[in-house]
């Protein structure tokens, strides 16, 4: 016997302080993503946040999670799924009488980003558009005491011996300057020059960038850098991102010679940054660019990641300032009805649906 249970967004921060979210052998939400999204403006008390498969013990065998979103297609609610897990021996039969309860509480106005190439082939069938956008990323220091520890679980104890050794990689091949004239400065949010530089940027926003979803974005993190006791052991029985060293987002205005020439969203995760929205012409792609890497520069950053085309396009010929260049791909799905309110002209940015928060 399987039971199904909804958690509404407006149940969110009490249900991970019930008895039943302290004791459950798997968790399908943080508190921090909880936090989060009770205060997402696109969500209602009662829009369906969560929905979990039990099974006759009540044990958590599986859920699926929905991310209450804005789109510039239509004044019609979209929706997007923000997780999905199933007990690989205990939850089989629940995949898909999970996916059928997002389809049915979201009328399947459900946009996927990220998905995996099997969960992207599951979409396909079941009537959605998929579609994959590429991006790359670029590596501007060395991080073997990141990288390789993740992978070489024995590694671990000999960090200080990788540092050691990045450092004098990094002494003799990072780059370590860019184009000074090209500032960035750091911004808390949009200022009136700021609002009207993205007005021409609109017909191609997928999500509306604003002051009130930047606030969102950048004050409601799904992540923790300092995990007390409890959080420590929810993050043992979570399954995606939770714990970090450290995470920042941030706002950069861009100019050249006093001229705005672009507004980026940058997240840095433990020196790791990726680009999830940028806006600016074509024409100013070269110059946002260095400006970009001087960001990174003072920040130290190892490595870039973007999935903006122009960007992409223009890495490609500054290969001399990386380290190494690595290509990506990210599968998405959209309702089909979205051909016809003219999706194709809308510009998939790395942040779109949770991305941006982890």
């Amino acid at each position: 016997m399987m039971i199904f249970r909804e958690i509404k967004v407006g149940e969110l921060v009490d249900f991970v302080n019930t008895v039943f979210y302290k004791n459950a052998n798997i968790v399908p939400i943080t508190p921090q993503r909880a936090i989060s999204q009770a205060n997402n403006p696109y969500a209602q008390p009662n829009d369906v946040a969560l929905v979990l498969a039990l099974n006759n013990k009540e044990e958590i065998i599986g859920f699926i999670g929905i991310l209450p979103g804005k789109t510039t297609l239509t004044d019609e609610r979209f929706f997007w799924n923000s997780c999905w897990w199933i007990d690989p021996e205990k939850g089989k039969t629940a995949a898909m009488p999970l996916f059928y309860s997002m389809l049915k509480l979201t009328k399947s106005n459900l946009i996927f980003f990220d998905l995996t190439p099997h969960t992207a082939s599951i979409v396909a069938k079941m009537g959605f558009i998929t579609d994959k956008i590429t991006g790359t990323k670029v590596f501007l220091r060395f991080n073997l005491n990141q990288i390789l520890p993740k992978k070489y679980a024995f590694l671990k104890m000999m960090k200080p011996i990788l540092k050691f050794f990045d450092s004098c990689l990094n002494a003799m091949f990072a780059k370590k300057s860019a184009k000074k004239e090209l500032n960035y400065q750091v911004v808390k949010q949009l200022d009136t020059s700021m609002e009207a530089f993205l007005n021409k940027f609109k017909p191609t926003m997928l999500t509306p960038f604003d002051n009130t979803f930047f606030t969102w974005i950048s004050n409601y993190s799904w992540l923790t850098t300092q995990p007390n006791e409890f959080e420590t052991a929810i993050a043992k029985k979570y399954y995606f991102s939770y714990v970090t060293q450290s995470f920042v987002v941030e706002l950069l205005k861009i100019t050249n010679q006093n001229e705005l020439i672009a507004i980026v969203v940058v997240t840095c995760r433990d020196s790791e940054m990726k680009i999830p929205y940028c806006f600016f012409d074509d024409n100013a792609t070269e110059k946002v660019l260095e400006a970009i890497f001087n960001y990174a520069y003072d920040k130290k950053i190892t490595t870039i990641t973007t999935f903006h085309s122009k960007l992409e396009e223009e890495l490609k010929l500054k290969k001399n300032t990386v380290l190494f260049t690595k290509q990506l791909v990210k599968h998405i799905g959209y309702p089909k009805k979205c051909d016809a309110l003219s999706i194709a002209t809308k510009l998939f940015q790395d942040g779109e649906g949770d991305a941006v928060f982890t």
